[in-house]
């Protein structure tokens, strides 16, 4: 695989894993303060991870082609 190609797939994987341990983190303080968690908070959740996945890549550092 193209050194490029899996430094792109590492960032995109180290996005996922962010955005989703941090839409844990509030979905468990939003139980523990509110109580119970209605499903259109984890449909937000969804939305928010595209979201969020995609804010980290855009701003991620940019590669310079050789």
């Amino acid at each position: 695989m193209d050194p490029e190609v899996r430094e792109v797939l590492h960032d995109l994987v180290e996005a996922v894993i962010a955005v989703t341990l941090l839409g844990v983190t509030v979905a468990i303080l939003y139980r523990l303060l509110i109580g119970e968690v209605p499903v259109t908070f984890f449909i937000g959740e969804i939305v928010g991870l595209g979201m969020g996945v995609s804010l980290l890549m855009a701003a991620g550092p940019r590669r310079r082609h050789r």
